[in-house]
């Protein structure tokens, strides 16, 4: 193996990549169910399942005598056992192949899910929680990095905009499953309802279209790609950008109520309504990554970065001006920027190493975007409100995904300027 060197005979590490040739013929193309229907639908039932607990901890708080920690339990206990089961799950990924990985993730979640709904006790149903966070953790990298070696290059961004539709509308599902259907049908029944299509979607899983497993031919190890500067300064961009958005989400609701004295039928519609303006962003993003990635190298990475530089100016006015209407109209063009993100950004971190470590690259990036943006972002923002004012102390959001717009840009220059040569 030829390793890159410069003028002075030293070998260049910059981008840590290397030029390989591949161990025997081309990869056969996998026969079964196609992916991108599948997974979109996964992602939907995925999550569904994990915010429907948000609409109904009064009914389970009641039904267990739980504190408020006991509450927020559930959720940081899913959240943290995700993290740590998607850094286990990329390298076992990579090595026997995706789907052997996504069928037992979504087994495990959906079996985990119908266990939630017959727990008889508190400590059952905290290990249930977590149990799922295994499932969706095992699920996740694999599904990215599978949509990515299944796409071409030049419609990656739109098929992770579609995959990314799931998420969003599963998500705003999940939390109107939980507060309409909670006092009719109990949570146990809401439990039922989102756990058992997904017991059926991991059969389906068993079938999807994927190779047993990616070559791998001789390259540097993993950790090498992991370590690179562009892969870490992607790794930080997406921290940034998720601490931003968690801390919105998180506390949007209490700024309408408390803050604006918005009513609780205006604020419910003014959320769901944001919901379907976060589709279009996402499927935006995908397409614009994609438009851009055709003209420029690093085209994903800069979609990314300038819709978040442009949420900027949206963000920050929104929060303090006057007028509802202003405000709402601000913080659903907010809302639209961000959600760019979601469409192209599995394919910029799948840019960033052979396929053969996609997963692990995929992994190890949604372990840290969860564990230091998404679980950081709504006790540190409270702090900061304890000592201000809740829309002083969003303006930290602001200024997370905007600095993450920044390190977005940084990425699109060096994968322009240094181009992947597997």
């Amino acid at each position: 193996m030829r390793l890159p060197v410069d003028a002075a005979g030293r070998v260049r590490y910059s981008f840590l990549r290397v030029s390989v040739a591949p161990d025997g013929p081309p990869m056969k193309r996998a026969r079964g169910v196609h992916p991108l229907p599948l997974l979109t639908l996964v992602n939907f039932f995925n999550y569904l399942d994990r915010q429907v607990v948000y609409g109904m901890t009064d009914h389970i708080g009641e039904a267990f005598s739980l504190s408020g920690a006991e509450k927020g339990m559930l959720a940081f206990a899913n959240l943290v056992v995700f993290a740590l089961a998607s850094v286990v799950s990329g390298p076992i990924a990579d090595r026997v192949g995706p789907r052997k990985v996504i069928f037992l993730g979504v087994l495990v979640w959906s079996v985990s899910t119908i266990g939630s709904a017959i727990s008889t006790s508190y400590a059952m149903l905290l290990v249930f929680r977590a149990l799922v966070g295994i499932g969706e953790g095992a699920y996740g990298p694999s599904a990215n990095a599978l949509l990515c070696a299944a796409a071409p290059p030049d419609r990656r961004g739109r098929a992770l905009s579609i995959y990314n539709v799931g998420m969003a509308l599963g998500g705003a599902a999940g939390l109107v499953l939980g507060v309409k259907l909670a006092p009719v049908l109990g949570w146990r029944g809401v439990f039922w309802i989102a756990g058992g299509p997904s017991l059926l979607l991991a059969l389906a899983s068993a079938f999807i279209a994927a190779p047993h497993r990616l070559p791998r031919p001789h390259v540097l190890p993993a950790r090498a790609y992991l370590l690179s500067p562009t892969y870490v300064i992607g790794l930080l961009a997406g921290i940034l950008v998720t601490f931003g958005a968690s801390a919105l989400i998180f506390w949007g609701a209490e700024l309408m109520k408390a803050e604006r004295r918005m009513s609780a039928n205006l604020t419910s519609g003014f959320i769901g309504f944001v919901g379907f303006v976060t589709v279009a962003g996402v499927l935006f993003g995908g397409h614009a990554g994609d438009t851009l990635n055709r003209r420029v190298r690093g085209g994903h990475a800069l979609a990314i970065g300038l819709s978040l530089l442009f949420a900027i100016p949206a963000g920050a006015i929104s929060l303090v001006v006057s007028s509802n209407l202003l405000f709402m109209a601000l913080s659903a063009l907010t809302a639209f920027f961000l959600a760019v993100y979601h469409g192209p950004s599995a394919a910029v971190v799948d840019e960033m190493g052979p396929p053969q470590f996609s997963a692990t690259l995929q992994a190890v990036y949604l372990c840290g975007i969860h564990v230091l943006g998404n679980a950081t972002a709504p006790p540190a923002v409270g702090w900061l409100a304890d000592r201000s004012s809740l829309p002083l102390a969003l303006q930290a959001a602001v200024a997370a995904f905007g600095l993450s717009g920044v390190f977005y840009m940084w990425v699109a220059r060096r994968q322009r300027r240094i181009p992947p040569a597997w």
